[in-house]
């Protein structure tokens, strides 16, 4: 059995796939690490470049070419075909710091938690930041979600789960769709008892390009998926509450990723015409409210999400305005 197993989202990545691949390439870990290029139906030369590493360490490296599926469908075909003890997601447009995934895979070799987190760095086209969502625990630690820890959030970037974990309870993300990278974390999340983290920054995260489906015309674009993601998470939510298994902790670190997801939905719509934005906030949020009221209500513990709902949507004009100054000064 392989360490860790890494499952690549491909789909017309052959600008970027090169560099994604090139940074597992490394022969100490060949022998640890299997890496499944799921190509999902490619119209470009994500092949060929998938190709060319399976020649040179087939051992590590498998090309698995599939129908268009989406986001999901690659995640689904990973969880189905891994070999490692560890699954982890890594999109064709991303990559990691070889000497930390080398580090890493080692220190996997003498885990046994079903949750590992490491830290990443948000890469732009002309400036990196280390990100660390994890506060209050020593690394290469064992904790349980009963322990005193503050992981505010898990994210695809921080996140590695035991293989078997996933399929014991018939993990299936939502295919066809964009945004489902919060549906796979959030299971990982609720399917796990033990947690370490690991004080590495792993995954190169890459943003501030237009062709990404985060940039904020892409995600106007494609609202009708984040409003279905969305609507998935409230389901899953009002599940994992009702079948009462969550510890206080684990359940505030799903509810944190729960809720950026609805919000982003929402500042979406913020950049839309007045009219059009008031219109869509309240008719998600009426569905939010239908789907779940234990989710609508959790959800006014946010305080963006609060502040919408305010005075029957009062304030969405002024928080349509503050979000333009926003994304023009930050870009998100």
């Amino acid at each position: 059995m392989k360490t860790l197993t890494i499952s690549v989202a491909a789909y017309n990545v052959e600008s970027t796939l090169d560099k994604t691949l090139a940074s597992f390439n490394d022969p100490r870990v060949y022998d640890d690490l299997e890496v499944l290029i799921i190509d999902d139906g490619s119209k470009d030369n994500t092949n060929q470049i998938a190709k060319k590493y399976e020649n040179i360490a087939p051992q590590t490296f498998k090309y698995i070419p599939k129908k268009n599926g989406g986001h999901g469908s690659t995640i689904n075909k990973g969880m189905e075909l891994a070999t490692g003890k560890y699954f982890k997601v890594v999109d064709g447009d991303d990559w990691v710091d070889t000497s930390s995934l080398v580090k890493f895979i080692e220190d996997l070799k003498s885990q046994d938690s079903d949750l590992v987190l490491t830290d990443f760095t948000e890469m732009y086209p002309d400036q990196s930041k280390n990100i660390n969502l994890i506060k209050n625990v020593e690394p290469a630690k064992e904790y349980t979600w009963k322990d005193k820890i503050d992981i505010k959030r898990v994210v695809l970037h921080t996140l590695t789960v035991k293989t078997n974990l996933l399929r014991k309870n018939n993990v299936h993300i939502t295919e066809n769709c964009f945004y489902v990278d919060v549906e796979f974390v959030t299971w990982a999340a609720y399917v796990s008892q033990t947690i370490t983290y690991f004080d590495l920054y792993l995954y190169k995260y890459r943003l501030g390009e237009a062709d990404q489906s985060v940039a904020k015309a892409n995600m106007l674009e494609n609202i009708k998926m984040q409003e279905k993601v969305s609507y998935q998470l409230v389901k899953m939510y009002d599940s994992f509450t009702k079948n009462n298994k969550m510890l206080p902790n684990q359940e505030e670190t799903i509810f944190n990723t729960f809720r950026r997801s609805i919000g982003s939905t929402m500042r979406t719509y913020l950049l839309m015409s007045l009219g059009e934005a008031k219109s869509r906030t309240k008719t998600f949020d009426k569905n939010i409210k239908r789907l779940s009221l234990a989710s609508y209500q959790r959800l006014n513990d946010d305080n963006f999400i609060r502040l919408i709902r305010k005075g029957n949507y009062s304030m969405l004009p002024l928080a349509k305005v503050m979000y333009r100054i926003w994304v023009k000064k930050y870009g998100y």
